[in-house]
């Protein structure tokens, strides 16, 4: 089954697993093999002074769009961001922001992925490019 079939389980299961994902009222839009789009609503929780975006919010935002993104090509069974390196280009006050995320290069065990979070006039507020870790032999689990 293709992975854009499946936005609503997709969906449900990072709301369900992810509460940081949940909170923030992320969704992923459109997703496909070396591809992600996600939304984010504008609301007044994710905002500093002066009513724009919390450049930690966009930077969680990012993170999310690389994950889901390396997700689309990893064929390990898990993964995690090994480094991010971001660019602000402009304050972001208007949403919902659209985050898209590319695969730049496939790897057993690295995959570097391009990201880039636009406002609803599509103007670019962030370019990244992160690397994201593909771990083969174990599923990372919660610390009791």
């Amino acid at each position: 089954m293709k992975l854009s079939n499946n936005l609503d389980r997709l969906n449900e299961l990072f709301e369900k697993t992810e509460s940081l994902y949940s909170y923030l009222g992320i969704k992923i839009t459109k997703i496909e093999k070396g591809y992600c789009q996600l939304s984010l609503p504008y609301s007044n929780k994710i905002t500093r002074t002066g009513n724009v975006v919390h450049g930690g919010i966009m930077m969680t935002a990012v993170d999310y769009a690389g994950g889901i993104t390396t997700m689309t090509v990893n064929d390990g069974m898990d993964q995690v961001t090994q480094e991010v390196k971001i660019n602000f280009l402009a304050p972001m006050s208007k949403g919902p922001f659209r985050i898209e995320g590319k695969v730049i290069k496939p790897g057993r065990t690295a995959v570097i992925i391009e990201i880039k979070f636009y406002d609803a006039e599509d103007r670019l507020g962030i370019i990244a490019l992160g690397t994201w870790y593909v771990i083969r032999d174990r599923m990372i689990k919660k610390n009791d």
